[in-house]
């Protein structure tokens, strides 16, 4: 059973407070309205099994976990405020990792004007981290992953696909950018909005979900591949889009903006982001992916890291479905 299904089966049971403004799975965060101002509050659960992240350094592990979770704000136009976090380690945990841990965590809150405001501490056999944060909405004006019915460009922050390398190869998970400033930006001319976090055609694919109306193409060429993810590919001899496609994410801001691309270049160009395709209301709607000579449709979801047994076996069926995906372009 896909995550996205459970999430709607599980919440089923719920009821929805009159303030909760979005609907499930609408937004990167839940928007709650608190006397007279708009919050985002997010909530997020990272194991070393599940997100794969590497604790080699644990400065890096506790910056990834700070960013990763604030990253849901930032996707919804909400500025960081509050921070708790609960973290459970092994009885034996040396004393430097959990110092390292501790100060990559701050270092994030401090560099987003965000405090911890408390927590808890447990055990368990690996470490285990679930991060809730909340930040304001200023203008009452959040980002949703719901788009108008216009004719849009789709733009990433970022590059793409390193972390699933990472995953994919065993490699040290890199350092996630916490997109603050980009955010600023995108928050003031964007219509809708969702983050990487499980990688860029799991993102692509919840806003077609939610959007079902809507024709998204995808330029192949325009996609912003971490040049690493290329030489590695290449040498590893599989396709590089196959980093787009693992459970892994990178944590980039992938947004719409209302208008043709060439309307938003200049704007966009000052904050460093890339155009990687259109969006728009049509009678033939669904995920395809342009290339210079054809356009091929995406019929259905990334694998879910939930249906494999062992990471190995995620990353064969990551590798078997960029074959089916991909292939064409590598003349297979």
């Amino acid at each position: 059973m896909k995550e996205y299904d459970i999430i709607r089966d599980f919440a089923k049971a719920f009821r929805r407070g009159v303030n909760q403004l979005n609907c499930v799975q609408e937004c990167d965060s839940e928007l709650v309205k608190i006397g007279d101002q708009l919050w985002g509050l997010t909530i997020d659960e990272f194991t070393p099994e599940e997100d794969l992240f590497t604790s080699d350094d644990p400065r890096l592990l506790g910056a990834n976990l700070a960013t990763a979770t604030l990253s849901d704000l930032l996707a919804a136009g909400a500025t960081p405020a509050w921070f708790m976090h609960s973290v459970a380690l092994p009885k034996t945990v040396e004393p430097a990792f959990l110092n390292g841990l501790s100060i990559g965590i701050s270092s994030i809150l401090d560099e987003a004007g965000c405090v911890l405001c408390g927590g808890d501490m447990g055990c368990a056999e690996t470490w285990r981290f679930c991060g809730f944060a909340m930040g304001a909405i200023e203008d009452g004006r959040p980002l949703t992953r719901i788009m108008p019915a216009v004719p849009q460009s789709l733009w990433v922050t970022g590059e793409l696909g390193d972390a699933n390398l990472a995953a994919l190869l065993g490699s040290p998970t890199p350092r996630f950018e916490l997109r603050l400033s980009e955010a600023r930006a995108i928050k003031s001319r964007a219509s809708a909005c969702i983050d990487t976090s499980g990688g860029f055609f799991d993102a692509l694919w919840l806003l077609h979900d939610l959007n079902p109306k809507m024709r998204m193409e995808i330029d192949m060429e325009s996609l912003p591949i971490a040049p690493g993810v290329k030489i590695a590919a290449a040498s590893a001899g599989f396709l590089a889009e196959a980093a787009l496609l693992g459970g892994a994410g990178e944590y980039e801001l992938l947004f719409a903006l209302p208008g043709r691309p060439e309307e938003s270049a200049e704007a966009m160009s000052e904050i460093g982001v890339k155009c990687v395709g259109t969006v728009e209301p049509c009678s033939e709607p669904g995920v395809f992916l342009r290339y210079p000579d054809a356009v091929s449709a995406m019929t259905s979801p990334p694998p879910c890291p939930r249906d494999a047994a062992t990471v190995r076996e995620h990353v064969n069926d990551v590798m078997q479905a960029a074959e089916r995906l991909f292939a064409r372009e590598a003349g297979l």
